[in-house]
């Protein structure tokens, strides 16, 4: 039998987009193959104060940035189903995002959808997810539903969200509590709530330990993975932190781990210091890799640090082993070099295109 290695690196050092002025954060990336998009282009979506930005490459190293969305909206999810392209995001009220960040503020947002068969014309916004259950709200903090991460199962399709708010006293704002789900038979909804949360805080978990971060979830060789960003508070450094956390699931609803620490995280200097946030992942059935893009902070308190996106890239290799089958991909990460590997970039074939 096979079994799969993943050896996880970044790409570069350095970030690969940066925020741009006055702007201090560029976060939450979502991206499109260029075989998957007319213009034979990468796209990658990603909000800043004011919006949602769009993005565009060649190669998905080098970016221009192509024009604002959205306004007023935030953490981006972009989504291809049977030619149409679903734009899902966080709204929030005008000006509300920097209001937040100043004490006795409840924070108020829903997860809204356009849509567009071009990626140049986008339809109206459709609510599809609002704050409804008690996870989904804090009587100090206020209401909140975020992160979507639509995933599609058989003839269903399920949105993944985060939901609630904990209170991160060094960073000076709140982050999402709990990652829940709810599901419909179109990408459009009308959606169904699942009742309780799939991943919550718990205080004995060393990665998890505040808040439950974001998820996003793919399909991979008949089963589910996870790539949650977990934040938790580390007693050694005594500060708030953020990782990506590797997980599996069978179903897609209980997830388990695939490596015990963080495949990658905060590294106390340089522009990812602080924490390693959200990040958005796709396989590259042509190179045979993972392509994951994140946002990562400097420094933890809003009025000091500044936000930007990475690239990590998971090598998958497979070698002939014997015994009983294992479910799971074993994860190795090689130390981080200045030198390059090979740029993430299938070939474009324009009869590909979904």
């Amino acid at each position: 039998m096979n079994k799969q290695n993943i050896y996880w690196q970044l790409y570069q050092d350095d970030p690969i987009l940066k925020p741009g002025f006055p702007s201090p954060i560029l976060a939450d990336p979502s991206f499109l193959f260029p075989e998957n998009c007319p213009d034979g282009l990468w796209h990658l979506f990603a909000h800043n104060i004011f919006g949602v930005q769009e993005f565009h490459s060649e190669d998905g190293i080098h970016w221009k940035k192509r024009k604002t969305v959205v306004w007023n909206a935030m953490r981006p999810f972009i989504f291809l189903d049977a030619g149409t392209y679903y734009l899902y995001y966080e709204k929030y009220k005008f000006l509300h995002v920097l209001m937040s960040w100043f004490p006795f503020r409840k924070w108020k947002s829903h997860i809204e959808v356009r849509t567009s068969k071009d990626l140049k014309s986008w339809s109206s916004p459709k609510t599809v997810i609002i704050p409804k259950f008690s996870f989904h709200k804090d009587s100090k903090y206020g209401e909140s539903v975020s992160n979507p991460c639509l995933v599609k199962f058989g003839k269903k399709y399920r949105m993944y969200f985060s939901s609630s708010l904990v209170f991160i006293p060094d960073c000076g704002f709140c982050e999402p509590k709990h990652i829940t789900v709810a599901e419909a038979d179109s990408p459009l909804g009308p959606f169904s709530y699942f009742s309780d949360p799939i991943i919550s805080p718990n205080e004995m978990d060393p990665f998890c330990n505040l808040g439950a971060g974001s998820i996003k979830v793919i399909e991979w060789k008949g089963r589910y993975l996870g790539f949650q960003n977990g934040i938790f508070w580390n007693p050694v450094r005594k500060e708030s932190c953020s990782a990506i956390l590797f997980l599996q699931s069978e179903d897609g609803i209980n997830f388990d781990r695939i490596n015990h620490t963080p495949i990658l995280g905060p590294t106390g200097r340089g522009w990812k210091a602080s924490h390693v946030y959200a990040c958005d992942v796709k396989y590259s059935e042509t190179e045979k890799i993972f392509i994951l893009y994140f946002n990562a902070r400097n420094k933890a308190h809003w009025t000091q640090g500044k936000e930007a996106i990475g690239l990590f890239v998971g090598k998958v290799e497979e070698s002939k082993t014997s015994g009983t089958k294992s479910t799971k991909p074993v994860t190795k990460q090689k130390p981080t070099t200045k030198k390059k590997i090979s740029k993430p970039k299938p070939k474009v074939k324009k009869s590909n295109r979904k």
